[in-house]
């Protein structure tokens, strides 16, 4: 049985594929999977992202995830 996260290491910038896993909240863990996937891919597109622009990619789509997370943080899941 996976121990989950605690309620601030959930809300922690960056995280892992194990720790992203080990979010008890349902929602909270979607979203992250989904910043996760998006950072992912960005990294991956070497065609349409150039090196010198992926670092501010990668700050808005981090960004995003912190507004959409906001709700989720008031809440003390």
């Amino acid at each position: 049985m996976k121990k989950y996260l605690s309620y601030e290491d959930q809300f922690k910038d960056i995280l892992n594929q194990e720790e992203i896993s080990r979010i008890e909240n349902n929602e909270v863990r979607e979203i992250r999977w989904k910043y996760w996937n998006l950072a992912h891919k960005a990294f991956i597109d070497e065609r349409n992202i150039l090196d010198a622009e992926l670092g501010k990619v990668l700050d808005e789509l981090r960004l995003e995830e912190q507004k959409e997370l906001a709700p989720y943080r008031k809440m003390k899941i």
